[in-house]
């Protein structure tokens, strides 16, 4: 298809000096992450039902030829897109290790608030559209099944790069699977609070996951 050879744009000379050709493989890395960036932006502008491919491929300044070469259909594409996303996200996350923090309590303390700021912007954003989208969508809510289970994944095998100690734990899964849920359901509240409002919410929220730990888990009183 015409995507796959698409010419990048010239790059601009500077100190009388051109920067080095980029190969076929970095130009097409460089289409298919101009699609995925644009993707967020339109689905954050427009919702699901909005976005068309056509406004994802002038977003991004490339050929309606070189968005289907990449991505067969729009579930595809916005699934993909915020995947790609939330790999960004978690990137950061695991580039910080949580040594700074003393036993599981504040560990986990640090790790919730990681989670709370990945599902901070257009991720927050964007899942709300998916989630209720997805609900009339068979397609879609294939797409997304798939990429809740590859997050879920993802974010166990970053967790055991920053905090090991607490992935071995035994409540760990469930700590996980409760934190992203209360996370999830208090950034889609944006929809009809401020974010001043729902950003008050998350230190209770954040102290109840907690609370909710074991007790060879959380400080003792002369800890506090």
């Amino acid at each position: 298809m015409s995507g796959a050879t698409d010419p990048a744009p010239e790059m601009p000379v500077r100190n009388g000096v051109a920067p080095a050709r980029r190969t076929q493989a970095e130009r097409r890395a460089a289409t298919r992450g101009a699609l995925l960036d644009a993707t967020i932006d339109v689905l954050v502008d427009h919702g699901y039902s909005g976005l068309t491919t056509t406004m994802v491929c002038e977003r991004a300044g490339v050929t309606r030829g070189a968005q289907a070469h990449y991505f067969a259909t729009k579930a595809d594409l916005v699934v993909q897109a915020l995947s790609h996303l939330t790999d960004r996200l978690v990137a950061d996350l695991v580039s910080k290790p949580l040594s700074v923090a003393d036993g599981p309590e504040k560990q986990y303390a640090v790790l919730l608030n990681r989670l709370w700021e990945i599902y901070t912007g257009p991720v927050s954003q964007a899942l709300l559209e998916l989630f209720v989208a997805a609900r009339t969508d068979p397609e879609l809510n294939r797409h997304l099944v798939q990429f809740d289970a590859a997050v879920m994944s993802t974010l166990a095998d970053a967790a055991r790069r920053v905090a090991p100690e607490l992935v071995d734990r035994p409540e760990f899964v469930s700590m996980m699977t409760t934190s992203i849920s209360t996370i999830r359901g208090l950034r889609m509240l944006r929809s009809v609070a401020s974010e001043r409002a729902v950003r008050r919410m998350w230190a209770p929220a954040r102290e109840q996951l907690l609370y909710g730990l074991p007790p060879d888990a959380r400080r003792t009183g002369s800890d506090r």
